[in-house]
């Protein structure tokens, strides 16, 4: 098994053993060629440097893609996705890929790694776990199974990510969906304004996905719809339902606030790290 850092001629391999490795996860994961490189240039945005493969032959079998940013004042690395083809399970692919992905890890002055595992993949947390990862938090994630019901007056409209003020939200969101992740990207963004112009909340989302990645009320003006209004025009534009990830189990005020909007619960995530 030959092991070497990822290159854009890996792309559709890349794709194909991921959309394999994820068919019988615990969560099945599957995305069209297109969303893939989405994930992987936008929102994600993958540092090949720190990213790496294993081959059998000439066949990519199994795969570590990792981001890098600074989150919560220290320099990360975020494991974007790892994944091993079902013939090749077993035979500690993932770990020998670690091996050789954490001293290149550290020579760029990492000092930690982070990724999500959903809670009930106990296969992936051993592994993770026989690694060195501790969990750090648990994260709900939700997707909207109702259409909101009342009407609001709400005036919303379309914004730059300068224009949001992130000290809104109650709770540091995952690296991936951090204020220096997001600011590196190019999604959209909601705004809601009052009268005076002042801002009372935002929405950060990706249209083409439905996903939603931050969403926050001003204090001073919660519990007057401003977060159903943002939902509403997030609604407005994509034709998928709406989905918001990773929001801390604590959070109990933002899970009533999803539940009352019409959204489940349906999936749930450590947040595991690594110290290097």
């Amino acid at each position: 098994m030959n092991i070497r850092t990822l290159n854009e001629g890996d792309f559709q391999q890349l794709h194909q053993a991921f959309n394999l490795a994820f068919a019988d996860n615990k969560v099945s994961f599957q995305l069209s060629e297109e969303d893939f490189s989405y994930r992987l240039k936008q929102k994600v945005q993958i540092a090949q440097n720190i990213s790496a493969a294993a081959f059998d032959g000439n066949e990519l079998v199994g795969f570590i893609m990792h981001a890098s940013n600074l989150y919560q004042g220290v320099p990360t690395a975020y494991n974007a996705g790892t994944g091993v083809l079902p013939g090749f399970r077993n035979q500690q692919t993932a770990e020998q890929i670690y091996g050789f992905l954490i001293p290149r890890i550290q020579s760029k002055f990492m000092a930690r790694i982070l990724l999500e595992v959903v809670e009930n993949n106990h296969n992936a947390i051993a592994l993770y776990e026989k690694l060195g990862f501790e969990v750090k938090r648990k994260f709900k994630c939700y997707k909207q199974m109702k259409s909101l019901e009342s009407e609001t007056s709400i005036s919303i409209k379309q914004g730059a990510l300068d224009d949001v003020d992130f000290t809104f939200s109650d709770f540091e969101p995952s690296f991936i969906d951090s204020e220096a992740h997001l600011k590196q990207g190019n999604e959209s963004v909601l705004l809601a304004n009052d009268s005076d112009g002042s801002l009372m909340g935002y929405l950060i989302m990706q249209p083409h996905l439905g996903r939603i990645s931050q969403l926050a009320v001003s204090r001073l003006h919660r519990h007057k719809k401003v977060g159903e209004g943002l939902l509403r025009a997030a609604v407005l534009q994509t034709k998928k339902p709406l989905t918001i990830m990773n929001i801390p189990d604590g959070e109990s005020g933002f899970h009533l606030f999803l539940k009352r909007c019409g959204f489940e619960n349906q999936v749930n995530q450590y947040e595991m790290e690594l110290t290097i």
